[in-house]
This record gives structure tokens, sequence and C-alpha cells, in this order.
């Protein structure tokens, strides 16, 4: 979705990738700073034009050179009529298991069938139940490490009761999600506290 996200992701692939022979060369498709013209809408991050860049079939060109595709998107605003995904089933929330099946199925229709057959399992995602935030939560608030709801508050309040800069909602700064997601490059911290989330624990298993 954002910069932001992608800073922890990044932190999240080191960590995972930290007994393999070689370490990944990341890249971020989108937002993209450069882009100009008629794409200059992939300057921005937010969960519409994660939508619109695999509509648009952009995720092509990055399959062009990359191994893999990694599609992070959030699940706050599912209930947007533009996202189309519920969050309730009968006046209950949905278990993070069944939100992030339903939101992988919503991008499969948007891939496409036949992009899905060409390129497999090529694509991954990394769906968030709520938002990213929650994913920080094992490392900031363990007693509320499976949070799903209001996880930015108590990130927070844990990052303040640590000493630790907050998040400025208004203007997130990459660089401190940099910083307060890097014990995840420690792999036994990832799979001990990382697996502690629910929808984190289900990327884990798709890494894997």
């Amino acid at each position: 979705e954002g910069v932001t996200d992608y800073a922890v992701l990044r932190n999240i692939l080191l960590g995972w990738f930290k007994d393999q022979p070689v370490e990944p060369f990341l890249k971020p498709y989108q937002p993209d700073p450069t882009a100009e013209g008629q794409s200059s809408w992939q300057k921005f991050g937010n969960w519409e034009n994660v939508f619109r860049y695999l509509s648009e079939r952009k995720h092509r060109d990055a399959l062009e050179f990359a191994d893999y595709l990694i599609v992070q998107i959030d699940t706050d605003q599912s209930e947007h009529p533009n996202f189309g995904v519920p969050q309730l089933e009968a006046g209950t929330p949905l278990e993070p298991p069944s939100m992030v099946r339903r939101v992988a199925d919503r991008l499969h229709a948007v891939i496409g069938a036949e992009d899905l057959q060409f390129y497999g399992d090529r694509i991954i995602f990394a769906i968030c139940v709520r938002e990213m935030e929650c994913w920080l939560l094992p490392l900031w608030d363990p007693k509320k490490a499976a949070k799903s709801e209001g996880c930015m508050t108590t990130l927070n309040r844990a990052l303040a009761s640590a000493n630790e800069r907050i998040i400025n909602t208004g203007q997130k700064d990459p660089r401190l999600y940099d910083e307060i997601s890097k014990s995840y490059r420690k792999k036994k911290v990832l799979y001990e506290q990382g697996r502690r989330n629910p929808s984190l624990e289900l990327f884990l298993n798709e890494l894997d």
C-alpha cells in the first residue's frame, strides 16, 4: 500500500531470508515516486491504487524482472464499495484467517484467471488484518500481539511507554516504521514473536 508498509515488510523479508544462501534484492514498485504522465497516480500509496495497479496489469511489468511479487494490503477499508469485502458475518467480526482468505479471493478476481494461471505462485499476498500496525504489536505489546482492532492506538501507547517516538498518523514517517520493526530482521524474533499475530503468521506461512 505505502512506503511505511514497505519499510516493515522489508525488515520481515530480511528476517525470513536470514538463513538463506543469498540476501534478496528487494524493490518497491508501488508507490513509485518517479511515476510521470498518465501513471502519476502511482506516486501515491493506498488500497485503491493497489487495486488499480493489479487491474491495469502492471504486475506483469514487475514480474518480467522479479522472481516474486508481494502485494501488501490492509483490510481496514474492506467494506468500502470499491473494495467489497464485508468484515462481519451474522453480526460477528470475521476471524483473521477468514478475512485474509476473502481478501485474497477479491485480489484474485482483480488479477484474473489468465494471469493467475500464468504466474502461478509468483504472486504472494501480505494481507494485514486490519492494518500494518497490528503486525508490530508482537514487538511492542506482546500481551496484545493477536489484536486486530485499534492497533495504531495500542502501538502508540506501547511506544510512549517505552520512551520511543510515537507515530504521527497525519504524516507517517517511513524511517520510524523501519526503526520500530528492525527486530524482525532476527529470524528467531520474527518466528517466535511475529507468529503471535494471526495475519502475520499467515503471511509467514505463505513465504514458507
